[in-house]
Formats: structure tokens, C-alpha cells, sequence
């Protein structure tokens, strides 16, 4: 089990992207984008491989909520496990709060449960290691 990364929900993804890479020194390691009207740019730290992704929402998508200024631009934390069915069954039958079901993609399963703050907390399986 470990930390992969921690995800910031921006408003201007190019912006962003300059930010983190020109004044940071990260690196764009992948682009992707899961569902419709979502963007994501993940970065990795040169020097301590650590990863941010850098989460943009427009108004067609599943996860837009109006964009605020008060600490919601955290995102969520995710994990990589063994068993991400197993824990995430486990962690809701002990009482965290839902945050999106579990779906599994491309041999990979996953899903949202949500920390005591309501932060999101991902968990993430893969059944065979990607490419």
C-alpha cells in the first residue's frame, strides 16, 4: 500500500501546467481524460518522483461543481492496494461515506470513499500492470 498521488483541482489548466512545470521544474509524465468534459495532466517531480495531477472539470462533466476558493481545490488522495473491492467494501462497511461506487476500467479497479474531512480518498488495483 502506498501514496501515488494527490490530485489539484484547477480552473486553468494551461495556466497550470505552466506553473508546475516552468516554475516548479515538474514534468508532464501523461494526459488523460476518463470521462467526457474532464482533463487531466500528471506531473512528476524531477527530483523526488513525486506526482500531482492536475484535475480540470468543465461544465459537461460528472465531477464539475462550480469552482471555489476555499481548500475544495484539493481534489482527492489516491492509493494504490492489493485489493481495492476488498478495502473499499471493508472502509464502508466500517462507515466512510461514499464518495463514488467502484467501477473497474481497462484491469484496473477503482473507487472513492470519503476521509472524516470529506476528503476524497481514492483506492486503486490494477489486475495486470499497464504498458
Amino acid at each position: 500500500m502506498g501514496l501515488v498521488y494527490t490530485s489539484i483541482r484547477v480552473k486553468d489548466l494551461k495556466k497550470s501546467v505552466e506553473f508546475y512545470t516552468k516554475n516548479l521544474g515538474m514534468k508532464i509524465v501523461g494526459r488523460k481524460s476518463w470521462v467526457p468534459g474532464e482533463k487531466i495532466v500528471m506531473l512528476v517531480s524531477r527530483d523526488s518522483k513525486q506526482r500531482i495531477n492536475l484535475m480540470y472539470f468543465a461544465k459537461n462533466c460528472m465531477w464539475y461543481t462550480p469552482y471555489k476558493e476555499n481548500g475544495s481545490e484539493l481534489d482527492h488522495l489516491m492509493f494504490e492496494v492489493k485489493d481495492a473491492k476488498k478495502l473499499y467494501e471493508k472502509l464502508v462497511a466500517k462507515g466512510a461515506p461514499v464518495a463514488t461506487e467502484l467501477w473497474e476500467h481497462g484491469g484496473m479497479t477503482m473507487g472513492y470513499i470519503k476521509d472524516p474531512n470529506g476528503i476524497w480518498i481514492g483506492l486503486r488495483s490494477e489486475s495486470r500492470k499497464r504498458k
